[in-house]
């Protein structure tokens, strides 16, 4: 398994007092792999485990002069630790490794197994930020960009905020104080904004490069996956014209024939099925479906539009005549009332 990160440190449960949190007995080895974060004590040798999927938070605290980390699994179990550079003296710590760790455990637990496209150390708005003093309202932390979604985590707070990439509606380049920020608004009209940070300055210092280039990601992310869905729309109507096709020369199909047709799991089709049956007067035969045939336009018709609800009111297009976003399934422009081609 892959180790994200391995360091000496010092580790406690709970919120220890000072002398127990630079103990002796407190010392040893800190490893992060995708799957668990471990800790193993020098003096004793003492395992201890944390899976991943168990972090349900976690914040850099500075305590005693110390940068440690505060993780939680549950509302019951804290665990106090910090990274340091050597296994022979634990009075110190260090903030970079206290903040690379820091970036481990986000990617860790927020790539949710997708490929992560960027990284870096952020700052983060709800709505924008303030003309008059941005850098005070701002949240410092870490963020990754993966094909589905993005994350933030505050370095300081315990909640979190992600946006899937899928919910994006418009991604913006915006300047403030001649600072770029990124803006960017939701399906729910909530706008969020971002900048990146350079890895290295104790004090909030914008990096221009890495913001830029966060924008350009964001954006082709969002690009594919509007083209991605409109590829899995035009897919779907396809296969909803053969099952058409197939009603007009008979009304009799087999379950299994119908069930590869509409691409569906075994479990969902024959949850269907019995649904339709009721719902238009079908007849299961064995392995065979008798169609109503007075019935056929208005089960089709319940197959596009149950069809239309769960795919394409994400997807969102230009209109070529006003610019403006409209639903990909709209025929006329509520904006301008042009027709759509």
């Amino acid at each position: 398994m892959v180790i994200l990160f391995e360091c000496y440190g010092n580790f406690v449960s709970g919120i220890a007092n000072y002398l127990a949190l630079i103990s002796k007995k407190s010392r040893g080895t800190i490893i992060l792999t995708e799957r668990l974060f471990s800790f193993k004590s020098l003096k004793d040798q003492i395992l201890f485990q944390i899976s991943v999927s168990d972090i349900e938070n976690f914040i850099i605290k500075r305590r005693f002069n110390l940068h440690t980390i505060e993780l939680r699994t549950d509302k019951v179990n804290l665990y106090t630790f910090y990274p340091h550079k050597s296994g022979k003296s634990s009075l110190g710590s260090s903030q970079s490794l206290t903040e690379n760790l820091f970036r481990e455990l986000t990617r860790a637990v927020f790539k949710k197994g997708y490929p992560v496209l960027y990284e870096t150390k952020a700052g983060f708005w709800e709505g924008t930020p303030s003309e008059e003093n941005w850098k005070a309202t701002m949240k410092e932390g870490f963020l990754i960009l993966t094909e589905n979604g993005l994350s933030f985590k505050p370095f300081e707070l315990s909640s979190a905020h992600g946006e899937k990439v899928t919910r994006i509606i418009e991604v913006h380049r915006e300047l403030v104080d001649s600072v770029p920020y990124i803006l960017i608004t939701n399906q729910t009209n909530k706008t969020t904004s971002y900048l990146a940070l350079k890895s290295n300055s104790r004090h909030a210092k914008e990096d221009e490069l890495k913001t830029n280039k966060l924008f350009e990601l964001i954006s082709q992310a969002k690009a594919y996956k509007e083209a991605e869905k409109i590829q899995i729309i035009e897919e779907k109507k396809q296969l909803i014209q053969k099952i058409k096709s197939m009603l007009e020369v008979s009304n009799k199909l087999k379950l299994d024939v119908m069930r590869t047709v509409l691409d569906m799991d075994q479990k969902e089709f024959y949850e269907k099925v019995f649904i339709w049956a009721k719902k238009f007067n079908f007849l299961i035969d064995g392995d065979v479906i008798v169609v109503d045939y007075d019935s056929i336009p208005r089960f089709m018709n319940n197959l596009v539009n149950s069809f239309q609800v769960s795919n394409t009111v994400l997807v969102k297009v230009k209109c070529s005549n006003c610019e403006k976003l409209i639903d990909y399934s709209a025929k006329i422009c509520p904006y301008c009332g042009r027709e759509i081609k």
